[in-house]
This record gives structure tokens, sequence and C-alpha cells, in this order.
């Protein structure tokens, strides 16, 4: 089974997220637990978060099809202690949204070092997750890879490993790729997204791929820009996709469109389930 889904709305109640996924026929689905770009929100109504869960059992997802995304202001690596401190504060606060919705994971970028030592922002981003992961035992952590601009960290196999090996809650800790992100970093996904895959398995495992993002590029590859494009229309084009949805490494994740054009997402995902 392959969980193939949009990032869908929260707007006017998070539960009407799990409706959204369903009227596009998508068998997993993303969201927001809250507001992306603003500090504090309030609280999860219980009545909000219980319809959330009854939508979720009368359509049939269950938890492991779907993919939370921490919000953007959160940043791992920042060596500003003040920040760090409200981006702790704010991802503990969006794993215990997650876990009240009865889900179980949420997908972080891995943040910026901003400036001093590329190793330093590694270290100090496993240990905000390994924060997390102490303060909310229920919830595990994908960390999303990256196009690799200026200091944000992630670009890399070899940098998403050097994570992964300094955090201690390596058990609940894995990986989402997302596709634009690859080629933005010099992964030719293109033409060799099946060959990338297998080489992700072989260095990581294929359990610590958690989720993937379906993402084709307005930019070329190795741009460092994260641009994304709706599926066959950017620079990756739809066989690389094909290659993706068949690979035994995406059965059973969440596999996440996070196209521009919303109008077209039905179709995403038809060409996806038939490919």
């Amino acid at each position: 089974m392959r969980f193939i889904g949009p990032h869908v709305s929260i707007k006017e109640n998070i539960a009407f997220a799990v409706d959204r996924a369903h009227e596009l026929g998508a068998a997993g689905f993303a969201i927001f637990t809250k507001n992306q770009r603003v500090w504090a929100s309030p609280a999860l109504k219980t009545e909000d978060t219980e319809l959330f869960k009854t939508k979720m059992k009368e359509y049939g997802y269950s938890a492991s099809a779907v993919l939370p995304h921490a919000g953007y202001l959160i940043n791992p690596a920042t060596p500003d202690e003040e920040l760090q401190k409200k981006s702790l504060n704010l991802f503990i606060d969006e794993a215990k949204r997650a876990v009240s919705l009865g889900l179980s994971l949420i997908n972080i970028h891995p943040g910026a070092y901003k400036e001093g030592d590329r190793q330093d922002g590694i270290l100090r981003s496993a240990r905000m997750i390994d924060d997390v992961l102490e303060a909310v035992p229920e919830i595990r952590v994908s960390i999303e890879n990256t196009a690799g601009a200026g200091t944000i960290l992630g670009s890399s196999f070899e940098e998403l490993d050097a994570i992964l090996s300094a955090v201690r809650g390596k058990d609940r800790t894995g990986i989402t790729l997302d596709t634009a992100h690859l080629y933005g970093a010099g992964y030719d996904v293109r033409n060799e997204a099946a060959s990338i895959l297998d080489s992700f398995t072989e260095r990581f495992g294929k359990n610590k791929l958690y989720g993937m993002h379906l993402n084709d590029s307005k930019v070329p590859l190795s741009s460092n820009k994260d641009r994304h494009e709706s599926i066959g229309s950017g620079h990756i084009g739809k066989e690389a996709f094909l290659q993706i949805v068949q690979h035994k490494a995406t059965e059973g994740i969440p596999l996440i469109l996070e196209t521009p054009d919303e109008s077209a997402w039905k179709d995403e995902i038809r060409l996806l389930s038939e490919l």
C-alpha cells in the first residue's frame, strides 16, 4: 500500500482536513497541527481532536498514512539561545498536538546553523530532537532533507546520517525525502530515482524512510533552491515518480504532494496511484 495524498488545509476545523483528503481520493495526507507561521496558537479543543479521530476511522485512515509537518519557525540548529528555547517549546507543543489527534509522527526541517561551525549545528539539531522525544514518548520524528541553501542542514545523505548518528533516540527517528529538495541538492532524481532510493536503503535501512514529499521542481539540478512544481510539469518529469511509487522502500509510508496547483491534486493522486 502507498499512502498517496496532498498536504491539506486545516482551515475552520482541523477535523475538516480528513474530509478534504477523502474528497480528493487520497490514501494518505499531511497537515500542520496549527498555523505554521506563528509562535502561539490556541490549544486544540477536545471535541475537535475527537472529531478528527472519528473521521479518520470513518474513512479508513490509519495513523501511518498521515505525516504532520512541524511549523517553519522552528530551527533546531540555531545558535541563538532564545530562539532555541522558543523552537523547542513550539516543537514539543506541535508533537503533543499530533499525539492528541491519534498520530505518532511529525516531520521537521533540521534547521540552519546561521554562524560558526556546521558540526555544532548538527549537534544542536540532534539534541533538540532528543529533547522532543523525551518530552513526548508517543511521537516519532522524521527529519526532512533540504535543497542546501546557505547554512541550512540536511542536503546530503552524509549530513542526514550525521544528525541521525548524533541522536540518542535513533529507534524513533527517521527521514522524509523530498524529491524537489533532492534535485536541488544535486541528486538527479530525474534519471536515477530508483538508484537513489537503493543508496538510501543501503545506508540507513528501509525502516528509516518514514515518508516522502513528491514534488516536481521549477528549478534545475543542483540549484540549491526549493521551488515546487506540479508532477510532470517541472525539470524532474513523470518517469522519476513512476520509479519512486514502484520502489519497495515506499511501501507503507505517506507519499505527500506539496505541489502548488491544488486543482491538479486529484489528477496527480490518480496518476501516482495508477503508476
